[in-house]
């Protein structure tokens, strides 16, 4: 379960030695653990973000679902910092609704990690640490691509970044040819909530090997849907 101290520790990952950027080039980095991804969430205001699991082999991978999982800001202090309220799935798979006050960060952020690094864990094995900070060193090393998207009826600017933490791993044999699993993540300081687009594609290389993906995607904000 998600917790404020976790959220914190993965917060760290900026603080990780990273390569300067060549011209023209944006670090990964600081647009996703240094930048304020709740401004444009207002008071009473939710955001929505459709969740979407499909594998191929049900035995393997489980059972293909697709649920929402909603963001709501219920106060904004002087700072511009948010209390939030994050409710992961509905119905009988509702998660317990999780409170945090005084955020400039989207808890969805580090829900997308650590539901990476479990998932990662349960296919190919491993230590949940030494993942994780794979996962960290990957993304504080990365460089965002500049693209555009779509929201609101209209093409914004955003960044996408893209890892493959485990394609040169020492370890990767051990892997369950798991080793090229890809993460993607595109945000926007123009659309609320910041994240826009959130994939995880686990793909065996092995013969036979199941495929797993898991998308998350911004899809409104109140009631009202973004096509």
């Amino acid at each position: 379960m998600l917790s404020f101290v976790r959220a914190s520790a993965v917060l760290c990952l900026a603080l990780l030695p990273v390569a300067a950027a060549a011209a023209g080039e944006q670090k990964a980095a600081p647009l996703l653990f240094e930048t304020r991804h709740l401004d444009l969430v207002d008071k009473g205001s939710e955001v929505t973000y459709h969740f979407e699991k499909t594998g191929s082999d049900e035995r393997l991978v489980g059972k293909n679902y697709a649920d929402d999982i909603r963001l709501g800001v219920t106060k904004v202090n002087g700072k511009g910092e948010r209390d939030v309220v994050f409710k992961v799935f509905t119905g009988d798979n509702a998660r317990d609704p999780q409170n945090w006050p005084d955020l400039t960060i989207n808890p969805l952020f580090i829900w997308y990690l650590d539901r990476a690094v479990g998932t990662f864990n349960s296919l190919a094995g491993g230590s949940q640490m030494y993942l994780k900070h794979k996962i960290r060193e990957a993304l504080a090393n990365a460089t965002a691509e500049e693209v555009k998207v779509d929201y609101d009826g209209k093409q914004v600017d955003a960044y996408k970044v893209t890892i493959t933490p485990f394609v040169d791993d020492p370890s990767a044999s051990k892997m369950q040819g798991f080793h090229k699993s890809a993460f993607t993540v595109v945000v926007s300081n123009q659309v609320p909530g910041y994240f826009v687009d959130l994939q995880s594609s686990f793909v065996s290389a092995q013969a036979a090997g199941p495929e797993l993906k898991e998308h998350i995607k911004m899809v409104g904000i109140g009631g009202e849907k973004q096509q």
